[in-house]
Formats: C-alpha cells, sequence, structure tokens
C-alpha cells in the first residue's frame, strides 16, 4: 500500500483537483484506491458526497477517538475503485484539541496502517497551511507530490514544504520522501512562465514531473461535476496528462 500526500503551504494550487484526478487515473489502471481528506473545506469530499455537513461520522472522529476504526469512517464513491474518508469543519477544532498530545500527529498515520493492504493507493489531501493537519499528512505517507505554479510567489511557498519534510524526516517518518514537484495551471504561452519553468527545471532536475498541467477550463468543469478527468473526457489530451502523472509516480 502506497501511501501519498499532495501538499503545498500555498493555497489555490490544485492540491485537491490533482488528488482528485490522479485518483481517477490509478483507477482506471485497475488499482484500488483510498481518498482521504485532510483540508477542513472538504473540498475533495464534497466531490464525492451530497452533504459532508450531515456525515455522522469524518476523518476528525477517526483521529480524535483512538477505539474508532477508520473503517466505520470510509465512504464508497460512485467508482468502484475509489472510497474515500471525508472532512468537513470539525476538522478545524482538532489541532486545539490535541495540542497537550505530543504524539498526536502519528494518530492519523496509526489509523492508516489498520488498513494494512486493503488499498494499493491511499492519497491525502493537505490543508493550504503547514499546521497539524499537514503534519499528520507528512508523517503519515510514503512520497510527496508538491504542485506549484510557475509563478514566483508560488515557487517561494515550495521551499518552505521542503525545510518541513527535512524536519518531519529527521524523527518523526525517516521514509518519507519526495516524489517530485508538479508544475499546474502552466500557460506557456507566456514569456515569465517559460522562464520560471526552465529555473525550476534547472534548479530540480529530476525532481519535477516531466508532464506539465495546463491550466484548462475542462479541468475546473471536472471538477465541479466531482469527476476525474480520466472518467469525464476520458479520451482528451487533459485525461491523458494524468494518465502520465500516474505512471511517473508508479516508476518514481
Amino acid at each position: 500500500m502506497k501511501k501519498i500526500g499532495i501538499c503545498n503551504n500555498k493555497g489555490g494550487v490544485g492540491k485537491t483537483t490533482i488528488s482528485l484526478f490522479l485518483a481517477g487515473a490509478f483507477a482506471e489502471m485497475d488499482f484500488k484506491l483510498l481518498l482521504v481528506d485532510m483540508d477542513q473545506q472538504g473540498s475533495l469530499s464534497s466531490s464525492f458526497l451530497p452533504d459532508i455537513h450531515s456525515l455522522s461520522l469524518v476523518v476528525t472522529d477517526a483521529i480524535r477517538d483512538d477505539r474508532l476504526p477508520i473503517e466505520r469512517v470510509i465512504q464508497p464513491t460512485k467508482y468502484p475503485n475509489i472510497h474515500i474518508v471525508p472532512s468537513n469543519l470539525s476538522l478545524g477544532k482538532l489541532e486545539s484539541e490535541l495540542q497537550s498530545e505530543r504524539d498526536s500527529h502519528y494518530y492519523l498515520a496509526d489509523k492508516i496502517d489498520e488498513l494494512q493492504d486493503e488499498y494499493d493507493f491511499v492519497i491525502i489531501d493537505s490543508p493550504p497551511n503547514l499546521g497539524f493537519a499537514t503534519w499528520s499528512v507528512l508523517t503519515a505517507v510514503d512520497g510527496l507530490i508538491v504542485p506549484f505554479e510557475a509563478q514566483d510567489y508560488s515557487v517561494k511557498g515550495t521551499g518552505y514544504v521542503h525545510g518541513l519534510v527535512q524536519k518531519v524526516k529527521k524523527r518523526a517518518n525517516p521514509r518519507l520522501e519526495i516524489i517530485g514537484y508538479l508544475i499546474n495551471r502552466y500557460d506557456g504561452r507566456r514569456r515569465i512562465e517559460q522562464d520560471f519553468r526552465a529555473m525550476i527545471e534547472q534548479h530540480l532536475g529530476e525532481m519535477v514531473f516531466r508532464q506539465v498541467l495546463k491550466d484548462s477550463v475542462m479541468y475546473v468543469e471536472s471538477v465541479t461535476l466531482g469527476r476525474p478527468i480520466t472518467y469525464f473526457a476520458p479520451k482528451s489530451e487533459h485525461a491523458e496528462a494524468f494518465r502520465r502523472i500516474g505512471k511517473e509516480v508508479l516508476d518514481a
């Protein structure tokens, strides 16, 4: 069971979209997926479930209660190979509730480990900050995908993530590695984005995914309908882009 986190402290770089679409690409390859939503906004959960605020159990309950098996929180989706551990606003209260418990950032990892080999991949969507939820994600996963845009403010944010990864590797999770940096919402017509891409690839080398994600309204439409792009437009270049990303992850 490969555990992958999608993380960047900068908001709006496509973490939820990439979680959704990568899950779709893997499901199409006949892998069994578990998505875990660790963002209190619950955007990933809302892609699959009609009303996340009326759910009786969410990821907050699993982390808070060590007697509650995570299997009870898992929700099926209309895609047989994709299940989800949903989130809602209750997750925002968890950090203050658990601040006195020194090992609380291990709780999510412990819950996921209960699943053993029930899934081929676990993909965890992170919030746009480096707080408790993100620490929990980094402690739980084997590898990290860091999405960002080819713009100055977004590129700088990757440095904070890299620094946090090094801290987590020292003690909480020595196996943690960065799978790669993924350029999202790329517009190759703009010279400034071309320059940033060249700078990024020169600086990070093979750590950058070969596949770049274009800025496209088709991705927005697919997310709005709560459908992975490989199911929404299976013959499109956009779906093919995520199939290539999935293969890069498999080869990493």
